[in-house]
């Protein structure tokens, strides 16, 4: 397996960045993770488009927003006779008015599937699994979990502190935590509010035992090796997710 970072900023997207996607792929996997502001750009998709199965965390904007294009781009693709199948749609059912506005979509290709703790699916060789997370009070989020033979890789949406300890669980002895770090301890934020900071970013994953800690939700003002330093007082294998950026999960 293979991560393409495509966004990773919030709340919003600027020049050569875009909000929080990742996508996931082999010969056998095509998976994207969240579909942020902007993150459309750096997916190629007359390529990789056809059969790509699309994972939201939760229905914040910076999480969905770039769904249109894709779900527009798979109807105008097709229409061309350039793909041939459908891209499948996971996403939480909460807020509802968002959920329902976005599968009454009638310019796509698409199917749509709802998230729950109790989906468990097979994609290709891999399998996913979802454990829901608090995060805020107005949505639903569920971390996603991808795992293919003796390679796993999760991914936290965005979470509070508050369920660090299902977080801990769900990524136990990942190769790679994807995690949410949008906050400094610096600006004196509380220990529990709706974001984390890079530091219990890094008590996750050591409290996990991961083998790698991918940081990424920076907000886009603040300098991203200060996430990287402040992760690395409690864990030391961190990396900074960029835009472009490709993980190799088979070196």
């Amino acid at each position: 397996m293979k991560i393409k970072v495509l966004g990773t900023s919030s709340p919003y997207a600027y020049e050569n960045s875009a909000c929080p996607s990742y996508y996931i792929y082999d010969d056998k996997l095509n998976i994207l993770l969240d579909c942020g502001s902007g993150s459309h750009r750096f997916f190629d998709m007359q390529k990789n488009l056809n059969g790509l199965n699309i994972f939201v965390s939760h229905l914040h904007h910076d999480h969905y927003n770039d769904l249109f294009n894709y779900l527009y781009s798979a109807y105008a693709l097709h229409n061309l006779g350039l793909i041939n199948e459908k891209i499948q749609v996971f996403l939480p059912n909460f807020p509802n008015n968002i959920y329902e506005n976005i599968i009454k979509e009638q310019n796509c290709y698409a199917d749509f599937h709802t998230i729950d703790e109790n989906l468990h699916l097979s994609i290709g060789n891999a399998s996913i699994s979802f454990c829901e997370i608090k995060h805020a009070k107005d949505v639903k989020n569920f971390a996603i979990k991808v795992t293919q033979q003796n390679k796993s890789i999760v991914y936290s949406g965005d979470l509070s502190f508050i369920d660090k300890d299902k977080m801990i669980d769900f990524a136990k002895n990942s190769d790679i935590l994807i995690c949410e770090s949008s906050l400094l301890k610096k600006h004196n934020f509380p220990t529990i509010c709706n974001h984390l900071t890079a530091y219990q970013a890094g008590f996750i994953a050591k409290k996990a035992k991961v083998k790698k800690l991918l940081l990424t939700h920076f907000w886009p003002d603040e300098n991203a090796n200060e996430y990287k330093l402040e992760a690395q007082t409690i864990f030391d294998k961190v990396e900074i997710a960029k835009e472009k950026l490709i993980v190799d999960l088979g070196e």
